[in-house]
């Protein structure tokens, strides 16, 4: 009984001081972002979210007509930004869709310099072809290399990607981890829940 009781109070300390530590997943099911340090993995994070529309004078260019991160979105890319940091991440190399809401969240993460991708960009009939977007998209997701284990990749993207690789129904600020393999569906490793 006593052996017992020893494992019971060990395991309550653990737990005590995992949560003191600020190290715990937000979610249960989330993906321990101390893992990226191992290498090996790419993060795909939808955009946080986004107020208004995009107007019928699109043009990627002019965030004034394009739907923008307003305070709650900030609030949500600041939880994010927190839980990189609480990992160890304290910068990554960020790609973005040129989307300025994607942008936005990209830059609100604080890991470091965003590069855009016209790869992750949302279709909008105004930039482009929908089945040409979705092949551009598929041959980006194809060559996907991981980045190394001091600065993990993190890509800031829509909706589309994730329904590209089977993995629909991600919300604003929410993400999947993933496992490149040289097919334009990369094995996903774990999710990210939203803030």
């Amino acid at each position: 009984m006593r052996a017992g009781f020893s494992r019971w109070v060990l395991a309550l300390l653990g737990l005590v001081l995992l949560v003191a530590g600020g190290s715990l997943p937000a979610h249960a099911a989330d993906f321990d972002l101390t893992r990226l340090k191992e290498g090996g993995y790419v993060v795909l994070l939808r955009h946080v979210k986004a107020g208004g529309s995009d107007a019928d004078d699109f043009d990627l260019r002019n965030c004034k007509t394009q739907r923008q991160v307003g305070a709650p979105g900030r609030k949500q890319a600041a939880e994010l930004a927190a839980r990189f940091r609480a990992a160890g991440i304290a910068k990554a190399r960020v790609v973005s869709s040129q989307f300025c809401r994607a942008l936005q969240t990209a830059e609100l993460l604080g890991l470091g310099p965003v590069t855009e991708e016209p790869g992750l960009n949302y279709f909008h009939w105004r930039i482009g072809d929908e089945a040409a977007m979705t092949e551009g998209l598929k041959a980006y997701l194809a060559g996907l290399e991981a980045g190394p284990p001091e600065a993990p990749l993190i890509l800031v993207t829509h909706s589309h990607a994730f329904k590209a690789i089977g993995a629909p129904g991600v919300k604003s600020g929410g993400g999947v981890i993933l496992m490149p393999n040289g097919t334009d569906k990369p094995e996903v490793a774990g999710e990210i829940t939203p803030p």
